[in-house]
Order: C-alpha cells, then sequence, then structure tokens
C-alpha cells in the first residue's frame, strides 16, 4: 500500500496593481476598520476585546496576508494598528505598501508607521468632511512636503467631493460603496462627479461593515470601470482567505479582460 503525502496549497493573494494619472495602487487592500472595532460593525465589542485589547491577532492575519503576496495595507493612523503593522512586517519579513489615513496630519502619520514609509497618506473623513478648502489643500501640501501622496477620505461623498474638485495637487480619493447603497445613497451621482477629477478613485466599505453578501459586494465592485481599489476589512485567517482570494481572481480577471 502506498504512502499519501498531503500536500497543503498555498494561496497566492498577489493582486494586481495598476497605474492612473501616475499614481500606482494595488486593485485590493487589506482594510483595517476591524482591528480598532470601528462603531458601524455590528460585532464591535468584539473586535475591542480580540483586536485592540489584545496583541498580536491582527499581526498574525497581516503576516498571513504578506506571505501570501497581498502585501497593500489601508491602515488607519492609531497606535495600536502602526503596532501590528510592524509586527507584521517582522513576521512576514516582507514590506508592506501602506496607504494611511489619519485624523492627526500627514506628519504625524509617517511618524508612526516608521520606518515604513507611507505611499499614500489620506486626510480621514472627520478632516475632510468638516475642514476648509483652504484647510485640505494644506493638509496636500505638507504630504507632498514629505513626499508622500496626498488623497482624502469622504462619509459624505457629494458634498466633500464637490468641495475638493479642483484643490491642486490631490491624487486619491476613498469613499464609501456597495451595491446596497449604505453609507452611501448616491452612489452613480458621486462616480459622476469623481470622473471629472483625475484621482485615483477607493472603495471602502464594500461589505456594507459586514452586512452585506460577501460575493455579490465583491463582484459588484470589481465590475464597476471606475473603481481603481477595494480596501476590505477581514476579522480572521478564514475570512482573508475567502474574501481576499475572491477579491484577487475577480481584479486578475478584470486586467485580463482590459488587455
Amino acid at each position: 500500500m502506498g504512502v499519501v503525502i498531503l500536500v497543503e496549497m498555498e494561496v497566492d493573494l498577489r493582486p494586481p496593481v495598476v497605474e492612473k494619472f501616475g499614481v500606482k495602487i494595488s486593485r485590493v487592500m487589506v482594510g483595517t476598520s476591524p482591528f480598532i472595532a470601528a462603531g458601524q460593525f455590528e460585532k464591535s465589542h468584539q473586535y475591542y476585546l480580540e483586536f485592540v485589547a489584545r496583541r498580536g491577532a491582527v499581526a498574525e492575519i497581516l503576516s498571513w496576508c504578506f506571505k501570501r503576496g497581498l502585501s497593500w495595507v489601508q491602515a488607519i493612523d492609531v497606535d495600536s494598528v502602526a503596532h501590528e503593522v510592524k509586527a507584521a512586517r517582522e513576521m512576514s519579513k516582507v514590506d508592506p505598501v501602506l496607504v494611511v489615513s489619519t485624523w492627526d496630519g500627514p506628519r504625524e502619520a509617517v511618524e508612526r508607521f516608521k520606518p515604513i514609509k507611507p505611499l499614500m497618506v489620506l486626510a480621514h473623513a472627520m478632516i475632510t468632511d468638516s475642514a476648509s478648502k483652504d484647510e485640505i489643500k494644506s493638509f496636500i501640501e505638507e504630504a507632498e512636503g514629505l513626499g508622500v501622496i496626498p488623497g482624502v477620505v469622504t462619509h459624505s461623498p457629494l458634498k466633500s467631493i464637490r468641495k475638493v474638485k479642483g484643490v491642486e495637487g490631490l491624487r486619491a480619493v476613498m469613499i464609501p460603496m456597495n451595491y446596497a447603497g449604505l453609507y452611501n445613497t448616491n452612489v452613480e451621482e458621486t462616480m459622476r462627479e469623481l470622473r471629472g477629477m483625475n484621482v485615483v478613485v477607493i472603495a471602502k466599505k464594500v461589505l456594507g461593515a459586514g452586512r452585506l453578501e460577501v460575493s455579490r459586494a465583491i463582484s459588484w465592485v470589481m465590475e464597476r470601470p471606475d473603481v481603481d481599489s477595494v480596501a476590505i476589512g477581514v476579522a480572521s485567517i478564514r475570512e482573508a482567505e475567502e474574501t481576499f482570494s475572491l477579491a484577487c481572481k475577480l481584479a486578475w480577471r478584470r486586467a485580463s479582460s482590459q488587455g
């Protein structure tokens, strides 16, 4: 009787990286909202106990992703996330590419994630949605001075996109969007506004903070030609494998169809 050897197949999560208006961006990024137990999640308290109150769990998930080729992270600029990203870097021996959203400012974000230098720093929605146009300009100028790509995040897409339209140096806009219209009931109008701007478009809240069916949600956003990148948060390695395997598969299918 022969011996059967079981070999564990490694999951390949390498996403396509595209370039638009001179900015390179991964089609798929690991989001970090679950890792700060953001209030929009029904499991927010559970996430707090798993990820905020206990160190190491986030690094395990991130390291698992890094080792399988998904090293782009949409990182929220807080100490706990910065600590876990650095720990994952040490565990995996992979240098991640960071798109950081900050409510403190570009300089603080760059300092917090040292020795990893973010590729991009985005003004968090708490800044974008309340700041004046001149304050957004100052944020962009500070980011440019630090050698990072500037952008904004918004929770009020139409209002804020119209405010920042025409602001020189703006390179990326991150908006909530999903098939159900959760957190953004004006997706089509939002995208029409963005088409007149030379910016990379990053989608967030694609899964509706865990309320939407994963396969349908990812398929919907990946079929949109006006979305350049998707940041998706996960809460376990199992979720990471299921979610990012599908997202990367669809991202590559889209890339091949576009030649």
